[in-house]
């Protein structure tokens, strides 16, 4: 087990539960409404923030870092809070999902990731509130924001278009650290989170790692990345600083109109280079249905039976076929799937691209069960980005705008009382 993966891993999965430290009577910083965030939970999520990113610890390192985490956990708080009124709760489905991928995007044993939070010396109940504010904020994404965000034609054919017409210049693979500023008389405390951020990544914190636990934007849980971008596709003021940063380089905190970014180099290459992770497969699939506690005897038989299955398969229509005679099996078709969306499954990546129109890969473990892929064909392999690949880029472009103001109108809206740290 990697030692990198999860000190970067964990550091999105990690607050404290208030009703810990309440118990034990410590002061409170923090007041979001009903719920109150001590100076323990504070002290005891910026002491494991330090450990995750590998910082040297110091009481001063402490104190730097402690008010843009405090920030973040009111932030959570209310995200938590928001979606219980929407009547949109993780569930406790839904968080042990989430703990058995992160156990299998670790390559853990069942169990392992609780085992490992209690050897850092943390409860495993902390965990707790990271995930549920992760999934909270997700549905509530998708109940209020999306319906209101649409993408027209005319802006994928004028992205099209742009696209065309930037072959062979140098786009960038670039991921950001982002710190709002949601009203004008915040600029300059935002601007010292900043600040605090990128001194951390002068100590030599990784700049993944430090997204992970300090970004607000939309790619935060991506370690911020933001894909590969070309000149003109940013704020302009965003757009001159990448051009100027070298391979591998950050930079210092920049303005934009929506708050402070600090922007990272990862990689470069020509525009319509070859393009693996934006090709679209169609592919068809077959589950076997499996709970997400099933015994290590249910998930061999289910392991087994599945692999009877591929024997002999040629084509996409013998796999429904075979889904047909298996008890309980169900198939369907997926069109247009992204190569770089499969990364969620780090075994489905590795392999399904790989295969040769009508052949199949698995069975992969995913949430519902048991899986076999099959591949159906290929689109967009030219270079050039599809019309579904723009317009997916598009609309989280916009979600990510829209989700900012949601969040903002949430803390607007807010009774927040907050000490000093």
């Amino acid at each position: 087990m990697s030692a990198l993966f999860l000190r970067t891993f964990l550091v999105v999965v990690i607050t404290l539960l208030p009703a810990l430290a309440s118990a034990q009577g410590l002061r409170v910083l923090a007041r979001v409404n009903d719920d109150a965030i001590t100076d323990f939970d504070l002290q005891q999520r910026v002491l494991f923030a330090i450990r995750t990113t590998g910082l040297q610890d110091s009481p001063d390192l402490r104190q730097r870092m402690a008010a843009q985490i405090l920030r973040q956990m009111i932030d959570e708080r209310l995200q938590i809070q928001d979606a219980k009124r929407l009547g949109l709760k993780a569930t406790d489905g839904e968080m042990q999902q989430r703990f058995s991928d992160i156990e299998r995007a670790a390559g853990m044993s069942r169990g392992a990731f609780k085992q490992y939070i209690q050897s850092t010396g943390v409860a495993f109940d902390i965990a707790v509130q990271q995930i549920e504010a992760q999934i909270a904020w997700t549905k509530i994404i998708r109940r209020k924001v999306r319906p209101q965000v649409d993408v027209s034609e005319a802006e994928i054919d004028d992205a099209l278009s742009r696209a065309r017409t930037n072959v062979g210049k140098t786009e960038s693979r670039v991921a950001e650290i982002f710190v709002p500023v949601d009203r004008a008389d915040q600029a300059d405390d935002s601007k010292r989170s900043a600040d605090r951020i990128a001194e951390q990544l002068k100590r030599g914190a990784p700049f993944g790692a430090v997204a992970q636990q300090f970004s607000q934007g939309a790619t935060a849980s991506a370690g911020g990345e933001l894909g590969w971008v070309l000149p003109g596709s940013l704020d302009p003021t965003l757009d001159a600083t990448v051009e100027r940063l070298q391979v591998r380089q950050y930079s210092e905190p920049v303005r934009s109109t929506a708050g402070w970014h600090i922007l990272y180099v990862i990689d470069r290459r020509p525009f319509a280079s070859a393009r693996p992770d934006d090709v679209r497969l169609n592919l068809t699939q077959m589950t076997l249905p499996l709970p997400v506690n099933a015994s290590d005897n249910e998930v061999a038989k289910a392991t087994a039976d599945a692999q009877k299955a591929m024997t002999g398969l040629r084509t996409c229509s013998d796999l429904h076929s075979r889904a047909r005679e298996l008890k309980g099996a169900t198939s369907g078709d997926l069109s247009g799937v992204r190569v770089g969306d499969l990364q969620a499954n780090q075994q489905m990546f590795e392999q399904i691209p790989k295969l040769n129109v009508g052949g199949t890969a698995g069975p992969f473990r995913v949430a519902e069960g048991l899986q076999v892929v099959a591949l159906c064909g290929k689109v967009g392999t030219d270079g050039l980005p599809t019309r579904d690949a723009i317009s997916q880029q598009i609309l989280l472009q916009k979600l990510e705008a829209a989700g900012r103001r949601y969040m903002r109108d949430l803390r607007r809206q807010a009774t927040i009382d907050v000490k000093q740290p």
